[in-house]
């Protein structure tokens, strides 16, 4: 046979067993995920114009509470470095404060521990309860001294609210906040019980440091957010954060003055590593989420 007669032939053995074409994998898919992806992708406008992102937007209402406690033997508070003209009045009877640093009470709970809402949000209605938050937009917020030291160690607010700086002590204190982001800074004498009042008009992404310069031993520390989703735990360890955005992705974080922005911890029992600090949540209408946080003792050293 001619090899030019072997040519269709060959052609039609290829036809019949060649190659066959694999079969298509089945496609497993979640449908929360489909779902988030296509509002991700909802543009405003027609005809994929380029317009601003439709994010989704909250449902309800929800709460966070919770304690920090201690692992193990916290570190010893060791007295301030009092010192200068004013030695007798702020350590009268040779009586000196204790450092602040970390503060641990008797049932381990640790004190001045800072969490706050890191996810930018919308100043609107729907991510922001009007019913609770409204009026304290715009209220005035009392950071005080006595003894020469600041009785608030770790304070919170929102960008909106005015700081009012008393000095509640029968001397005077240059009382000084060191800004790094949007806030504004403050330096300014403060006679004795006299006070001054200051807008910071900006949020800052950690807490700022306030100092006298009269007094080096007088520190605490200061954030501002836009937000109201912050709290700082209380003597006995315990924070709450209320009307929390349900339904939506929202990112945390929790920072204290020794051990910076947390990192290792142990919540409700599981062991989590949260990177510089940070924790995501997606709460439920209505619920109230428990955070049983304990920091191992070795975080503080």
């Amino acid at each position: 046979m001619k090899p030019s007669a072997l040519f269709p032939l060959a052609l039609m053995a290829l036809a019949l067993c060649g190659c066959q074409r694999p079969m298509a994998a089945e496609v497993v898919y979640d449908a929360d995920q489909v779902e988030a992806v296509r509002t991700a992708l909802n543009q405003e406008g027609a005809g994929g114009g380029g317009g601003e992102v439709v994010r989704a937007e909250p449902k309800d209402w929800a709460t966070i509470r919770g304690t920090f406690r201690i692992d193990g033997t916290p570190p010893p508070r060791r007295p301030v470095a009092v010192q200068g003209d004013d030695a007798a009045y702020c350590a009268p009877g040779g009586n000196i404060p204790l450092g602040e640093e970390v503060v641990v009470g008797s049932d381990g709970g640790i004190r001045d521990v800072l969490v706050f809402l890191d996810t930018e949000i919308p100043d609107d209605p729907k991510w922001i309860n009007p019913e609770r938050y409204d009026a304290d937009k715009a209220a005035e917020v009392l950071f005080d001294q006595k003894q020469c030291m600041f009785l608030t160690h770790v304070m919170a607010m929102r960008s909106t609210q005015t700081l009012k700086i008393a000095n509640s002590d029968d001397v005077g204190h240059n009382t000084k906040i060191e800004t790094r982001d949007d806030a504004k800074a403050f330096n300014q004498i403060i006679a004795p019980h006299q006070f001054a009042t200051h807008q910071i008009g900006g949020p800052e992404r950690q807490p700022m440091p306030v100092v006298c310069s009269i007094h080096p031993w007088m520190r605490a520390y200061l954030i501002t957010r836009d937000s109201p989703y912050f709290a700082v735990s209380d003597a006995s360890g315990q924070f709450r954060i209320e009307d929390v955005p349900a339904g939506v992705e929202l990112e945390f974080r929790v920072w204290q003055e020794k051990a910076n922005f947390i990192q290792s911890v142990t919540v409700n029992g599981e062991e989590q590593r949260w990177r510089r600090g940070r924790f995501s949540l997606r709460l439920d209408p209505g619920q109230v989420y428990e955070m049983n946080v304990v920091v191992s003792a070795s975080v503080f050293q």
